[in-house]
């Protein structure tokens, strides 16, 4: 990112307050010096805020199933709290390590929530760029059945607010998205996750302390007292955005005897239902010419959380289903990976020879996903050898 650097910049926070969480950086946001307004007590720089941050369980539309990650909120000091002399208000003077940043925005400017977002872009690059490391000044992790995470002692100031996984390490939680057209800097973003769902949190510019907005604009010259605890109804909103988690299926399948001839194909239908959702469903098929053990994966193609049922739809006229063994089993899918030693996303199947002899003769397996008029289902047709295919 490119900047022109200078020293312990001064700037006029002066912004509207349009409802996003980025413009609560509007607390030190300075009115035109004629204002009149009187709090009951003076802006007292020496006082400590508090801040605490909503991360209230969330769902998707489709699923219904609310859920909250465990989430660790950073403050990093982007710029500190000055008292402007005669006046009951204040300035921000940037720390050094934001001294390029340029967030002078008066009240009502147009598009002034955009160019507040930008900015907090701007100083989460400073903060993540390529081999840079900046601490927070403040962190604090949500406690186990909290709805929000609370920091205090903090000394006044314009923060940059990072929402991030609480148990995850930088790079996993880091998503750099590339800027549109080339621009500078790459988008920042982090993520925290849930049992079911992938949150994704952009950072804000937050400003302790503030003063309630009048008619959408947060300025010092409106009435009031000063708020230097940012709770419940003047909480920051995390505001995430939801995306599903998607985990890999892993089909099993022995053969413990293997009559000789023709190559012995099993074919499994898959189908997994999310919420009220039919979210995956095909078809796959193992081939064997040995006896032994073989795998499908189908990776990271289904939710977590879906119960998924997979069914043996055909096994030939050699083979059948073990006695200790199911035609169809039903599983409900977790996010363990593939390398866990408690990997459970496996569907098992054994089949063993069935005594007939039949050793049949080759066929194609046609499998189709069509309406029979009570909804969609897999159609299965055996096409024998020599057959010519009506769609060639």
């Amino acid at each position: 990112m490119k900047m022109k650097r200078k020293s312990r910049r001064r700037f006029w926070g002066r912004l509207t307050c349009l409802a996003l969480a980025s413009i609560m950086a509007a607390g030190c946001a300075m009115a035109a010096l004629g204002g009149t307004a009187r709090a009951a007590e003076p802006l007292d720089l020496a006082r400590k805020c508090v801040l605490q941050v909503k991360v209230e369980p969330k769902a998707m539309e489709e699923s219904g199933e609310a859920q909250s990650p465990d989430v660790a909120v950073d403050l990093y000091k982007v710029a500190d709290a000055v008292k402007e002399e005669g006046f009951d208000a204040c300035r921000f003077e940037t720390t050094d390590t934001f001294a390029g940043l340029d967030v002078d925005i008066r009240a009502g400017e147009t598009d002034a929530a955009r160019i507040w977002m930008e900015q907090a872009g701007l100083a989460a690059a400073v903060v993540f760029a390529e081999g840079n490391f900046v601490a927070p000044a403040y962190t604090a992790v949500k406690a186990e059945g909290s709805d929000a995470v609370e920091l205090t002692d903090l000394e006044p100031g314009l923060y940059l607010m990072v929402v991030r996984g609480a148990d995850l390490e930088q790079a996993d939680y880091l998503v750099r998205r590339p800027a549109e057209d080339g621009a500078e800097p790459d988008g920042i973003q982090t993520v925290a996750y849930s049992e079911s769902y992938t949150f994704t949190y952009s950072p804000q510019l937050v400003a302790l302390p503030t003063k309630e907005s009048v008619d959408g604009t947060a300025a010092t010259s409106n009435p009031g007292e000063w708020i230097y605890e940012l709770r419940g109804m003047g909480a920051a909103e995390s505001k995430p955005a939801l995306s599903e988690r998607f985990a890999a299926l892993r089909i099993d399948k022995e053969l413990t005897e293997y009559l000789t001839g023709n190559p012995a194909t099993f074919v499994f239908a898959v189908e997994a239902v999310f919420g009220d959702r039919v979210v995956y469903s095909d078809v796959v098929s193992l081939t064997f010419t040995a006896p032994g053990i073989q795998s499908e994966l189908i990776a990271d193609k289904i939710p977590v959380g879906a119960q998924v049922t997979v069914t043996e739809i055909y096994s030939g006229a050699t083979y059948q289903t073990a006695p200790d063994s199911a035609p169809a089993q039903t599983l409900t899918m977790t996010n363990g990976t593939l390398e866990d030693a408690d990997f459970s996303n496996i569907a098992s199947f054994r089949n063993i020879y069935n005594g007939t002899g039949r050793t049949g003769s080759a066929i194609t397996n046609h499998f189709e996903y069509a309406d029979d008029g009570e909804g969609l289902v897999w159609n299965w047709t055996q096409i024998p050898a020599g057959t010519p295919d009506v769609n060639e």
